[in-house]
């Protein structure tokens, strides 16, 4: 085989394996957040300003360049820049969310066509619930901002699970509060959401308070004083799309149910182990300085939001169906896009040796030729850790 021709399959075959290598990476790894470090953590509070200079949202969580969010009056930003503790975003557009009747059916629809999840009996319903950080706590009613090894936040995740419960929802559920609040965190909830994804749920709800001043978690909602609740979706992972169009169905529940009970969509830096499943998303119920009671409140109007979204409407009942049964969970997704990469490699050398050998039998001859002869030597130095000049015909360096 000529030296022209071995050259660009070499490079192929090398590119597959790292491709593989890197796709197909544990998925403690793909849980990681930098931010992990920080967030949840009183005292570091990042401002998100627009280009006026406005105050668009508070969050202790670390906000990066290419950080979005969708305010409570669903104006739609995107983070330009960010100045230490200070980030600016410019306005992209107001996002217009689909009108829906009762039930979730669109206007003019028969009210016959049910959606596919009101058939279902209730042992059909499920969402699971845990928390990353279970330590976190609230001063108003725990008396201070985290316990060790469960705190507040146990409670209020503890009160979602009822107020589902008795809408006739099976909640799996796990009190593991994961601590200590380091950047281990989400590696250790990592289990935790796996084990849950097993029994195929129709989402799973990360529960976590914010730790900023309680005035930017409070709003009147039906001429109450309420703790707001804001949706996080991390934009590092691969069901990142899925994930958002899950929280702003849920913003677009809530806002016919509850007006001001969402205070916005965060799409931050990180994984948050989203990448585990297409309906995954973090909740941050109020700061430290909220009320823990009014916390428990809000959250059982979210059941009743969660609870009307999956389950009694249309477009609800479609993100609510049935998790893949095959390639599930973070390595199922990667290996998809590994087997698929590979398959349109595989295309494209039967068509480079096609063309460069002049016709099928030829191609053949050279394919076969390669296998016999060329690719158990590359390999072979692969595993001897060689550079086998094919010039020189010297190894290593």
């Amino acid at each position: 085989m000529n030296k022209k021709m071995l050259f660009p399959l070499k490079t192929v075959i090398l590119l597959i394996l790292a491709i593989s290598a890197v796709s197909l990476a544990p998925p403690a790894v793909h849980g990681f957040n930098f931010e992990d470090l920080i967030d949840g953590m009183p005292g570091e509070v990042y401002t998100m300003v627009d280009e006026k200079g406005s105050i668009i949202m508070r969050t202790a969580r670390q906000v990066n360049v290419g950080d979005e969010y969708i305010s409570s009056d669903n104006k739609h930003y995107r983070v330009k820049s960010v100045d230490g503790n200070r980030a600016t975003a410019e306005y992209l557009r107001t996002v217009t969310l689909a009108d829906t009747e009762q039930n979730g059916l669109p206007a003019g629809m028969p009210q016959a066509a049910l959606p596919v999840q009101q058939t279902k009996g209730a042992s059909n319903k499920k969402i699971a619930i845990y928390s990353s950080h279970g330590a976190e706590s609230y001063i108003k009613g725990d008396g201070t901002e985290s316990k060790d090894p469960g705190g507040g936040i146990l409670d209020v995740a503890d009160a979602l699970q009822k107020s589902l419960e008795k809408k006739g929802i099976n909640v799996i559920r796990s009190r593991e509060p994961h601590t200590p609040h380091d950047a281990g965190a989400y590696q250790r909830s990592r289990r935790t959401a796996e084990e849950a994804i097993k029994e195929n749920p129709d989402a799973v709800i990360d529960v976590h308070r914010d730790a900023v001043p309680e005035e930017e978690y409070l709003e009147e909602v039906e001429g109450k004083k309420r703790v707001q609740i804001q949706l996080v979706v991390g934009r590092q992972n691969q069901n990142m799309a899925n994930n958002r169009q899950f929280a702003e169905g849920l913003k677009k529940q809530a806002d016919k149910n509850y007006p001001g009970l969402i205070k916005g969509i965060f799409m931050a830096r990180g994984n948050y182990n989203q990448d585990m499943s297409p309906r995954a998303v973090l909740i941050e119920v109020g700061s430290h300085t909220n009320d823990k009671e009014l916390a428990e409140e809000s959250v059982q109007l979210f059941s009743e939001v969660v609870n009307d979204y999956l389950y009694g409407t249309a477009e609800g009942g479609e993100t609510a169906g049935p998790a893949p049964t095959t390639l599930q969970g973070a390595g199922g997704t990667a290996l998809r896009a590994v087997l698929w990469i590979i398959f349109a490699l595989i295309i494209g050398i039967g068509a480079y040796l096609l063309v460069s050998s002049g016709g099928i039998e030829q191609a053949k001859e050279r394919l076969r030729s390669f296998t016999k002869r060329e690719l158990p030597g590359i390999f072979g130095r692969m595993r001897r850790g060689g550079n086998n000049d094919e010039e020189g015909g010297n190894e290593g360096s």
